[in-house]
C-alpha cells in the first residue's frame, strides 16, 4: 500500500544518527591545544632588601606546566622561591630579600604541554633605599595580626602613599588575591583595606599588602589572620516536655539543641526513626502528633561531630477515673456521719467529691470537694434525719461516675426550737387553758412538754411552777390566784433532753379581760415608721381598743398610743436608724389585758439630714490643698456612714463669684476618712469646696461652701511682647507686657531683666540682672500693664542678649525668648557752641569740634535752631570742616534755641545747647480785625487777631482800641484792653450812625501802629419800632451787610 507525504526516518536509524552527532561534539570539546598565557608577568622596580613577585599563568589542552628560568636556567636560590597554583598551570616567582645588582635580570616564564611551549619575559630593577625617587611607594599603615571568629567579618587594613598614588594589591601565602573570584565575599575597599565577610578556616594565612606605581613596588610586612573555630559539644537548650492529652488529641513536642558545629536533631519512637535522614533539621525539631490513642515515650536525638545526646518526652493519654467503692458508714452522731471508701482506681486520683442529701422527694445533693483521703466526716447535718451519700473521683481529665449510694440516719438530739404559737385563756374558777404547736425542729421523737408559769418572771426558772404534759398539745392549770398576771413558758423534750423555752406569754386571771395578743410581730419598716401586726385573743366580752407602749432602745422615754380594734398599726414619726421596743395589750369593758413581750425593730437608714462639721482647708502646695472635716452630728447621721463626697469648683477672680467650669468631685468610700488631699489643681486659684456625708441610702446635704486658694508658684509663662530699642552706644530700652493672668501663678511682685554680652552666638560672662520691683498697688491681676527699663553702662558696638522674667514670692518664672541687639557705635560728645547777634535781624552761630575718643571718625554736624516758642526747629547738616552759620531774619523780642551735635560712624552724639534772646521793640505790625462783626442799633461787637509773629517784636502787654463817629473832628476815644482778650463790644452808640474803629498792640517798649480804620454803621429803628441787628463783614476799609434781623428795640436804643 503506498502513501504520500514527506519521507520518515525509522527509529533505529534516528538513534544511530543521534549517537554519531554526540560523539562528534564530545571529540570537538576535547580538542588538543598548545599553551596560551592568561596572566603574564610585568616589569618591576624593587627596593634593595625588599620583595618582588612575578605572577604567570597559562591554559591549554592538556593543562600546561609553568616554570621560571633565569638566563635559560631554572632559578635555584634560598632567596628565590617558586610557588605553584592552579595545579601547576600558574606559578609565582618571589624574590626576598632583593640584592643589587645580583638579582637585577630578565626572568622567563615558560609554559609547555604536549602541544607546544611558550615563554614570556619580565625585567627586575633594584634601587637602593637612599636613592629612591620622591614618588616611590611607601606603606603608611600595613596589616596587623588579627584573630576573627568563623563566620564573622575580618578587615585587614592598608594605606600607602606615593606619586602618582600607588595601586594596592593583596597576597595571601605569597599568592595574589583576586576578589572577583570570591562571589563578593572578599572585597578590596576604596581605602585599600581587604574585607573578608563570613570568614572561613581557609581564609587563615599570611597576608601582604603591595603598593605599586610607575616608580616601583613596595611590600608591607606580612601579618597573620587566624580564623577561630568554636567547638562545643551538642546540648539541649529546650528539653522536650512530657505532656498529658485527651484520647484522640493532638500535641506538638519541641526539641532544641545547640553546639558548634550546630547539631542535627531527629525524633525516634523506640527503635523507629520518625525523622528521615535527608530531612533532618539543624538545631530545632518539632514533632507533631495527632489522633493519639496510646501513651508512649518519644526520644529526641541531637548529633554532631562532637557527640550524640538524647532526651525523652512521655506522652500520656488521659481517661476519666472509675467510680470508687460503695461508702461504708463508720460513725454517726446527731449532726454528723463518718464514711470510708475504696478508691477503685489503679491510676492516681487528684481528689474526691462527696454528695449527700436528706432522703426526701424535693431535697437536692450537697457537695463536698477537694477531699484527698478515703475517710471523711460530714458535719452540719440535721438530727434524726435519713441521708443518702455517694462518692466520685476526680483526675486531671475530670470527674468520674459516682459510687453506689449508702443510706444512714443521724442520731436524735434535744429539740432545737421551742413549741410554737403559745396561747393561754382564762376559764372560770381561776383555771387557765394553755395550748401550743409542735417545734419546727424536734430533732427526734417528742416525748412530752413542760409548762412553766409564775406570777414573778424576775425569779430564776428553777423557782417557777412546772406542769408536765405527755402526748398532748393542750392542758389546763387550776388554782390560780385571781386578778394576778401570770407569765408562761413552754418547752419540748426528747429522750436526749429538753429543748429551748418558748418566748413568754402573759395572762391575767380575771374573767372577761382580754388575753395577750398573739403573733405580735413587725411588718413593713421604713426610715420613719414601723408597722406592727398581731392576732387578737378570743374574748367573749369583745375588744374595744389596744394600748401600745414603745420607746427608743432600753433607756428611752416610754410613749403610749391607744387605738381601736385592728390587727395592725403603723407607728410614724420615728427617727431613722433607731431601735425601738414595742409591747401591746388589748382592752375590753372589763379592763386591760396582759401586755405582750417586748419586740424590737430598727428603722431603716436614711440620708444624713445635716452636713459634715468643721470644714477646714489647708494649702499644701501650688497645686494641692488638704480638706478636713468632722462627721455630721450623731442624731443627724440617720444610719451608718458609708463615706463622703468632696466637691470642688474653680471660682472667679472675686471671692464667691461664679465660674463656667464644671464642678469636680472625689468620693471616699470609708467613713473613717475625714481628710482628703486634692491634687493636680490649678496654681494660685480659688476653689469653692463643699463636703457631704453618705449612708447606704445616699448622700446628705452639702456643707456651706468654703473658699480655698492654692499656693503661689513661679510664673508659668514669660512676659509678652518683649521689645528692645537701642538708644545709643551705651544704652538700651527694654519694653514688655505683663504675663497673661492664667499663667501668673500668684501675685507678680516684679520683673527681672537679664542681659549678657554675646560673641559668635555664645554668651560671655555671667548674665547681669536689673530688677523692677512693683509696689503693692501695682500687683497685677490682668494682662494690660506695660513696663519699660533703660539699661545703661553698656559697651559700644557690642551684641547683647536680653530676656525678661516675672517673679512671685516663690521665685522667677520662665524667661522670654532672647532678644539679641547690637549697641550703636561710640558717638562724640557735645561740640563747643557759641551764638552772638551781629545785627538787629541776624545772628552768628559758631562751634568747635568736641573731644574725640581715640579712633573716632568725625563725619559732620547737625544744627537745630528756631524760636523757642515755635516747633519744630529747623535742621541743617554741615560738613566736618565747617565751623559757623549765620541766621537771618530773627525777630525782635524773641528767644532763639540752638542745638548742635557732632556725627561719627555710630551716629549723632550729645547735643550742645545755647539760647539767644533778642531785645524787644515796639510792634512792627498791627492786629487784624476779624470778619463777622455783630452790629446793633447802639453797639458793635468785634474781634481781632494779634500781629503776625514776625511783627510783634516782643510779648504783647495790652491793646488800645480807638473809635469815633465818622466825619467828625473829635479826638477818638481810646480803650485799653488786657492782652488776654481778643474781642470787645462797644456800647452806647447812636443808632443809624457810622463809626471808625482801629486797634494797636503794645509791648513793654511801647505801642505799635494802629490798624487801618474800619467803619461800622449802627442799626436803625424801623417803623414798627423794632431794633434791627446787622451782621457785617469787612470789605476794604468799609463793611458790607451780611444779614439783617429785627426785634423790639432795647432800652439803650430808646434812650
Amino acid at each position: 500500500m503506498a502513501t504520500s507525504g514527506s519521507p520518515r526516518l525509522s527509529l533505529p536509524l534516528l538513534l544511530h544518527v543521534t549517537t554519531l552527532l554526540l560523539s562528534l561534539l564530545l571529540t570537538c570539546s576535547q580538542a588538543l591545544s598548545p599553551p596560551r598565557f592568561t596572566k603574564v608577568p610585568v616589569d618591576q622596580i624593587g627596593v634593595s632588601g625588599g620583595v618582588v613577585s612575578f605572577v604567570c599563568q597559562a591554559t591549554g589542552n592538556p593543562k600546561p606546566k609553568v616554570s621560571w628560568n633565569k638566563k635559560g636556567k631554572k632559578v635555584n636560590s634560598q632567596r628565590i622561591e617558586t610557588i605553584e597554583f592552579d595545579e601547576g598551570a600558574g606559578a609565582v616567582l618571589r624574590i626576598q630579600p632583593l640584592r643589587a645588582p645580583r638579582d637585577e635580570n630578565i626572568y622567563e616564564c615558560v609554559a609547555e604541554n604536549s602541544e607546544g611551549e611558550i615563554t614570556v619575559n619580565a625585567r627586575l630593577s633594584i634601587i637602593r633605599e637612599d636613592l629612591l625617587p620622591p614618588g616611590f611607594p611607601n606603606i603608611d599603615m600595613g596589616p596587623q595580626l588579627k584573630v576573627v571568629e568563623r563566620t564573622r567579618t575580618a578587615t585587614m587594613l592598608c594605606s600607602a602613599s606615593g606619586n602618582p598614588d600607588p595601586e594596592i594589591t593583596w597576597y595571601k601565602d605569597f599568592l595574589p588575591i583576586d576578589p572577583s573570584t570570591s562571589g563578593g565575599r572578599i572585597k578590596q575597599l576604596r581605602s585599600g583595606a581587604l574585607q573578608i565577610e563570613n570568614s572561613e578556616e581557609l581564609d587563615q594565612g599570611k597576608y601582604e599588602c603591595v603598593a605599586s606605581n610607575v616608580e616601583g613596588v613596595r611590600y608591607s610586612s606580612p601579618a597573620n589572620l587566624y580564623v577561630r573555630v568554636r567547638r562545643v559539644p551538642p546540648r539541649f537548650s529546650i528539653l522536650p516536655t512530657s505532656q498529658e492529652i485527651m484520647p484522640g488529641g493532638s500535641v506538638n513536642i519541641t526539641c532544641v539543641a545547640v553546639g558548634s558545629p550546630m547539631p542535627y536533631v531527629k525524633w525516634m519512637l523506640n527503635a523507629e526513626d520518625l525523622t528521615p535522614d535527608d530531612e533532618m533539621p539543624v538545631g530545632r525539631n518539632v514533632l507533631e502528633l495527632s489522633s493519639v490513642r496510646e501513651s508512649a515515650n518519644y526520644t529526641c536525638v541531637a548529633m554532631s561531630s562532637l557527640g550524640i545526646i538524647e532526651a525523652v518526652a512521655q506522652i500520656t493519654v488521659k481517661s476519666l477515673p472509675k467510680p470508687p467503692g460503695t461508702p461504708v458508714v463508720t460513725e454517726t452522731t446527731a449532726t454528723s456521719v463518718t464514711i470510708t471508701w475504696d478508691s477503685g482506681n489503679p491510676d492516681p486520683v487528684t481528689y474526691y467529691i462527696i454528695q449527700y442529701r436528706a432522703k426526701s422527694p424535693d431535697s437536692k445533693y450537697e457537695t463536698v470537694d477537694d477531699i484527698t483521703t478515703t475517710r471523711y466526716s460530714i458535719g452540719g447535718l440535721y438530727p434524726n434525719t435519713e441521708y443518702e451519700i455517694r462518692v466520685s473521683a476526680v483526675n486531671s481529665i475530670g470527674q468520674g461516675p459516682p459510687s453506689e449510694p449508702v443510706e444512714t440516719r443521724t442520731g436524735e438530739q434535744a429539740p432545737a426550737s421551742p413549741p410554737r404559737n403559745i396561747k393561754a385563756q382564762i376559764l372560770p374558777q381561776n383555771t387557765m387553758m394553755v395550748q401550743w404547736e409542735e417545734p419546727e425542729e424536734p430533732n427526734g421523737q417528742i416525748k412530752g412538754y413542760r409548762v412553766y408559769y409564775t406570777m414573778d418572771d424576775s425569779q430564776p426558772m428553777s423557782l417557777w411552777q412546772i406542769h408536765n404534759v405527755q402526748d398532748s398539745l393542750i392542758t389546763t392549770i387550776q388554782s390560780l390566784t385571781p386578778e394576778e398576771t401570770y407569765t408562761i413558758k413552754v418547752l419540748a423534750f426528747t429522750s436526749v433532753g429538753d429543748g429551748p423555752f418558748s418566748d413568754p406569754i402573759h395572762v391575767k386571771v380575771l374573767q372577761g379581760v382580754p388575753g395577750q395578743p398573739s403573733k405580735f410581730q413587725v411588718g413593713a419598716v421604713s426610715d420613719t415608721s414601723i408597722e406592727l401586726t398581731w392576732e387578737p385573743a378570743y374574748e367573749k366580752e369583745g375588744i374595744i381598743s389596744y394600748e401600745l407602749r414603745y420607746k427608743e432602745g432600753n433607756l428611752g422615754t416610754q410613749m403610749k398610743k391607744t387605738f381601736g380594734p385592728t390587727k395592725s398599726y403603723v407607728v410614724e414619726g420615728l427617727r431613722p436608724n433607731t431601735e425601738y421596743r414595742f409591747s401591746l395589750a388589748a382592752i375590753s369593758n372589763k379592763g386591760i389585758g396582759a401586755f405582750t413581750n417586748e419586740i424590737s425593730e430598727r428603722t431603716l437608714q436614711a440620708k444624713p439630714s445635716a452636713p459634715p462639721q468643721e470644714i477646714k482647708c489647708k494649702t499644701t502646695s501650688s497645686t494641692s490643698f488638704l480638706v478636713s472635716w468632722r462627721p455630721p452630728p450623731l442624731k443627724s447621721q440617720n444610719g451608718d456612714l458609708t463615706g463622703y463626697r468632696v466637691r470642688y469648683q474653680v471660682v472667679g477672680p472675686s471671692e464667691g463669684a461664679s465660674d463656667d467650669t464644671e464642678p469636680m468631685e472625689e468620693l471616699l468610700d470609708s467613713p473613717a476618712d475625714e481628710r482628703l488631699l486634692l491634687e493636680r489643681l490649678e496654681k494660685w486659684t480659688q476653689y469653692r469646696i463643699t463636703v457631704s456625708a453618705s449612708t447606704e441610702v445616699g448622700p446628705g446635704p452639702e456643707s456651706e461652701p468654703l473658699i480655698c486658694r492654692t499656693d503661689e508658684d513661679v510664673p508659668g509663662a514669660a512676659p509678652r511682647r518683649v521689645e528692645v530699642e537701642v538708644l545709643n552706644s551705651t544704652a538700651l530700652k527694654v519694653m514688655w507686657r505683663s504675663v497673661t493672668p492664667g499663667k501668673q501663678n500668684g501675685q507678680i511682685r516684679g520683673y527681672q531683666v537679664h542681659y549678657v554680652r554675646v560673641e559668635n552666638g555664645e554668651s560671655r560672662g555671667l548674665p547681669l540682672i536689673k530688677d523692677v520691683m512693683l509696689a503693692d498697688a501695682q500687683w497685677e491681676t490682668d494682662d494690660t500693664a506695660e513696663y519699660e527699663m533703660v539699661i545703661d553702662g553698656l559697651k559700644p558696638e557690642t551684641t547683647y542678649s536680653v530676656t525678661v522674667a516675672a517673679y512671685t514670692t516663690k521665685g522667677d518664672g520662665a524667661r522670654s525668648k532672647p532678644k539679641v541687639v547690637v549697641t550703636k557705635g561710640a558717638v562724640p560728645g557735645p561740640p563747643y557752641l557759641s551764638v552772638a547777634q551781629d545785627s538787629k535781624t541776624s545772628a552768628v552761630v559758631h562751634w568747635d569740634p568736641p573731644d574725640l575718643i581715640n579712633g573716632m571718625d568725625l563725619q559732620g554736624y547737625r544744627l537745630q535752631f528756631g524760636r523757642k516758642d515755635v516747633s519744630p526747629l529747623a535742621t541743617l547738616e554741615f560738613a566736618p570742616q565747617e565751623r559757623q552759620f549765620s541766621v537771618g531774619n530773627i525777630h525782635r523780642g524773641a528767644t532763639y534755641l540752638f542745638k548742635i551735635s557732632a556725627q561719627s560712624r555710630g551716629g549723632f552724639g550729645e547735643e550742645a545747647v545755647a539760647e539767644l534772646t533778642v531785645p524787644e521793640n515796639t510792634p512792627g505790625g498791627y492786629p487784624q480785625i476779624n470778619e463777622g462783626t455783630t452790629v446793633t442799633c447802639c453797639s458793635v461787637l468785634l474781634s481781632w487777631s494779634p500781629p503776625v509773629l514776625a511783627e510783634r517784636n516782643g510779648v504783647i502787654t495790652e491793646y488800645t482800641l480807638a473809635f469815633k463817629e465818622a466825619g467828625t473832628r473829635e479826638t477818638p476815644q481810646e480803650l485799653r484792653i488786657p492782652p488776654n482778650l481778643s474781642s470787645y463790644e462797644l456800647n452806647s452808640l447812636k443808632p443809624n450812625s457810622a463809626y471808625d474803629v482801629k486797634i494797636r498792640a503794645h509791648t513793654s517798649v511801647g505801642p505799635g501802629p494802629y490798624s487801618p480804620p474800619i467803619q461800622y454803621r449802627t442799626g436803625a429803628v424801623d417803623t414798627a419800632g423794632r431794633a434791627c441787628l446787622f451782621l457785617f463783614k469787612p470789605s476794604g476799609s468799609r463793611l458790607e451787610i451780611g444779614s439783617k434781623h429785627c426785634s423790639p428795640p432795647s432800652k439803650k436804643c430808646m434812650n
